[in-house]
């Protein structure tokens, strides 16, 4: 009875299996992306259908015409088309797809406008300490007076600026700050453009990226919420260390005046439009080596901090080969702000980075008319987290400047 019963079962459950239908590729959504990147001399753009199953859920499609502002495409192969390609600021762009059968898949996007950043070392005002007890432990050196003499150059501005009345920027902000920069696209009047700022941290050594900086925080009052983990930016435990020993002294430094900061998981997101304004007000500047010139009021408005999960390196006393983080600022269009945007949610629970995911929810936003996909542009800067010491007449530690790269992706 009970193997008649099974038998009956099994026969009525293969009775109502489907044979499953796979569309062919001429009948399938087509997926596009192509972000346009300034740094680069050569554009990709990446065509595929969608709607298939396991390993065929994505086919290339290689039979398309690629062009952007009328230049074509060459076609790779599996999926992709390149050209030669420099993307100039403020510049809009027009992708056009053509493939044989179907509509013409069109998509619009601007490239960001020019911006660059300054990043500086503020350490507190205790720094002429730091300074009196380097020259101390180089007391043999025949020009002792000379160092001196410039400690005192340093100390004498902070107090002008403190008999002027109004606060040091570093008592205000001391670490590492950072201030956008913005030009029009002649690169000749100032302009402070709205950016939509995506700020990635990275592990690298000379071979290249290693993994990602999980954990980052700003005190940029714009910064975008949605990705933050619950968690807040501590101060790391560290043993008693002597007063003589600088480089710990300002690591603790960086990170004892952002203690509390809220994380984000994988990256910053910053709108910074044109009238960013951090509050602070009548800050002077000291001057370092002309103690003779008063200091003088600087716009202090534009500064920010990034922290998280990573240290300041010391290049001089660490090997250049070995891992050292790094900071992407990445400045990119509406387009691409709203489609990164989109698929933050799917990303949350799954295993994949922000900026460099390929397919995302075919569901979120999207800028392809008659298809689905982004295209958008980004230029991005990157900035060593490695402080080097006294160049150009400065005393203490200095940032590195940053430079144009490539979009990072793992």
């Amino acid at each position: 009875m009970l193997t008649l019963l099974a038998v009956g079962l099994l026969l009525a459950a293969t009775g109502c299996v489907q044979p499953v239908e796979i569309m062919p590729p001429a009948e399938r959504e087509v997926f596009v992306k192509c972000i346009l990147e300034k740094g680069t001399t050569y554009q990709q753009v990446l065509l595929l259908y969608s709607g298939g199953i396991g390993e065929d859920q994505f086919e290339p499609v290689t039979n398309a015409t690629v062009t952007i502002n009328g230049h074509k495409f060459e076609n790779l192969g599996e999926g992709l088309y390149e050209r030669h390609m420099e993307p100039r600021d403020g510049e809009t762009y027009t992708l056009q797809v053509d493939i044989p059968g179907r509509e013409r898949l069109e998509a619009t996007t601007t490239m960001p406008g020019y911006f660059t950043f300054q990043s500086i070392m503020i350490p507190p005002e205790e720094r002429t300490k730091e300074i009196g007890a380097i020259w101390n432990t180089l007391s043999y050196y025949p020009y002792l007076f000379d160092f001196l003499w410039m400690q005192n150059l340093v100390m004498s501005s902070y107090e002008q600026a403190k008999q002027l009345g109004g606060k040091t920027l570093n008592a205000e902000m001391p670490g590492m700050l950072f201030r956008l920069d913005s030009l029009s696209w002649g690169n000749i009047y100032p302009l402070r453009a709205h950016h939509h700022l995506y700020i990635l941290g990275r592990m690298e050594d000379s071979t290249g990226i290693i993994a990602p900086i999980r954990e980052l925080a700003t005190n940029h009052l714009l910064v975008d919420k949605v990705n933050e983990n619950g968690r807040s930016y501590q101060v790391a435990t560290e043993p008693a260390i002597p007063d003589t020993a600088i480089k710990p002294k300002y690591e603790r430094i960086i990170k004892k005046y952002y203690e509390g900061l809220a994380l984000h998981d994988g990256y910053l997101r910053i709108d910074y439009p044109e009238n960013y304004d951090n509050g602070l007000r009548n800050v002077y500047e000291t001057r370092h080596f002309s103690s003779f010139e008063k200091p003088y009021t600087i716009d202090v408005t534009r500064y920010f901090v990034v922290v998280g999960d990573f240290e300041y390196n010391y290049w001089g006393t660490t090997d250049l080969k070995q891992a050292h983080p790094v900071l992407y600022f990445c400045s990119v269009s509406e387009e691409y702000d709203r489609y990164l945007r989109s698929v933050q949610a799917a990303l949350a629970d799954a295993e994949g980075d922000l900026m460099s995911t390929l397919y995302g929810e075919a569901s979120g936003y999207s800028n392809v008319k008659g298809g689905y996909g982004v295209f958008g542009a980004v230029s991005t800067l990157r900035h060593d987290c490695d402080l080097k010491w006294g160049v150009y007449g400065n005393i203490g530690y200095v940032p590195y400047s940053p430079y144009p790269a490539r979009l990072p992706a793992l």
